[in-house]
């Protein structure tokens, strides 16, 4: 289940903080939304940009419940995600500091809906794109509660040191026997509301293990120069256990690119496949 990580207790919401306002009145059949993230200076690079397993989860956060909206009274889970980072904002100070993340709803069918989330810097340079595929369900429990327009502008992060840590330490990242494998521990602060591991958890973790086998380092090492600029995921089942195993391998290169195929499983529930994902890694920045 993706999508509704706004409530008290959900910690990727709590350390990935982000404003989020309905745009109109709240009846409109396919929803807008915007998101203003301030970028905090633990959760971007030297350069003061932010990882694309980052930026995945907060389109997936704006995504999801947008989707969510278009929805109700029921619900939806993210089963596609697609992200494409301008190629203009990959070095310099475009696409550094604070972004705005517009998203719109394109389709509502009667067992799907596709969304599209612009990510802009402060100077309205295009920083990102991405598209999501969501599934409409019926949640036990019924739907989050929303009042519309949905006004989502203030959240405590709690005193746990945890929350202003650097994406490494917050997702419990860890390296698996090789260059190209990285390992997240399913905490209680990564879960959703239905108790799974977020999307955005295993977008992170994913990203993690596609630089370590480009930059041919351990994961979850930094690597300076060494970026996913597209990345598509294929949600297949939740993470419920863990550790979450993501293990890389390179299928092409062109240039200063490499493509990468990851997949994502649940090593403690008897390796089950949680996702497969390819991205695109670039090496000249």
């Amino acid at each position: 289940m993706a999508g509704f990580n706004m409530g008290e207790g959900i910690g990727v919401a709590m350390y990935l903080a982000m404003p989020i306002l309905e745009i109109g009145d709240g009846t409109a059949p396919l929803p807008h939304t915007r998101g203003e993230f301030a970028v905090q200076d633990h959760l971007v690079d030297s350069d003061g940009r932010l990882g694309t397993g980052l930026l995945a989860s907060i389109a997936d956060s704006i995504g999801g419940m947008t989707s969510g909206l278009a929805c109700l009274p029921d619900w939806i889970v993210t089963t596609n995600l697609t992200l494409r980072r301008a190629p203009d904002a990959l070095a310099g100070p475009r696409g550094t500091g604070s972004l705005t993340l517009d998203t719109r709803i394109l389709r509502r069918g009667r067992s799907s809906v596709v969304g599209r989330t612009d990510v802009t810097d402060q100077a309205g340079n295009p920083v990102a794109t991405t598209w999501m595929t969501c599934a409409v369900l019926t949640p036990a429990g019924g739907p989050p509660p929303f009042t519309r327009p949905v006004r989502l502008d203030h959240r405590e992060v709690p005193d746990d040191p945890v929350f202003r840590t650097s994406p490494e330490e917050f997702f419990a990242l860890g390296a698996g026997e090789r260059p190209g494998i990285a390992v997240l521990d399913v905490s209680d602060r990564l879960r959703n509301p239905w108790g799974i591991l977020h999307g955005g958890s295993v977008a992170v973790v994913l990203d993690a293990a596609a630089r370590s086998l480009v930059a041919d380092v351990p994961a979850p090492a930094r690597t300076p120069g060494v970026i996913a600029t597209d990345l598509v995921i294929h949600y297949l089942s939740p993470g419920r256990v863990g550790p979450v195993h993501a293990v890389a391998e390179a299928i092409g290169t062109r240039g200063a690119e490499v493509t990468v195929r990851i997949s994502v499983r649940d090593h403690g529930a008897d390796d089950r496949l949680m996702a497969l994902a390819i991205a695109t890694v670039r090496t000249d920045l």
